[in-house]
């Protein structure tokens, strides 16, 4: 075999290798963003129906890799969520699913503003390594 023949093995071989990588690597995660302001008079019945809606969604859907939910620190009322689901088809399962349609009819009226934001991913990362790099 000449040094020609040999090279285009090799770049054949690495071109393959390439696509076996590129098919085996998971696709990157649909993320999203979610600022919410509470009325303060509902806020420990917001955060219990919250807690609960997030609880089973972690539990029941496989789709959702992970949702965070924060307070500010200086006023309560004002939560900040990110939302980490496999794919796009994983959110848009959560948002039919019955636990979260249960939790929109409940909490609607203790929401008094709402901004939503799909995000696109720069870097995941965990201790666990559960997220693929973009």
């Amino acid at each position: 075999m000449t040094a020609r023949h040999t090279l285009i093995s090799m770049a054949i071989g690495f071109l393959s290798l390439a696509g076996c990588a590129t098919a085996a690597r998971p696709a990157v995660p649909f993320t999203r963003y979610a600022e919410l302001e509470i009325e303060p008079s509902q806020l420990a019945q917001y955060h219990a129906a919250v807690k609960e809606e997030m609880a089973t969604s972690v539990r029941v859907e496989p789709g959702v890799l992970a949702i965070y939910a924060v307070a500010d620190s200086e006023n309560p009322s004002r939560l900040r969520f990110f939302e980490i689901y496999a794919d796009e088809a994983a959110f848009r399962a959560h948002i039919a699913s019955p636990h979260f349609k249960k939790y929109v009819a409940k909490t609607q009226s203790m929401i008094r503003s709402r901004v939503l934001r799909d995000t696109v991913p720069v870097q995941l990362s965990d201790k666990e390594g559960r997220y693929a790099a973009p």
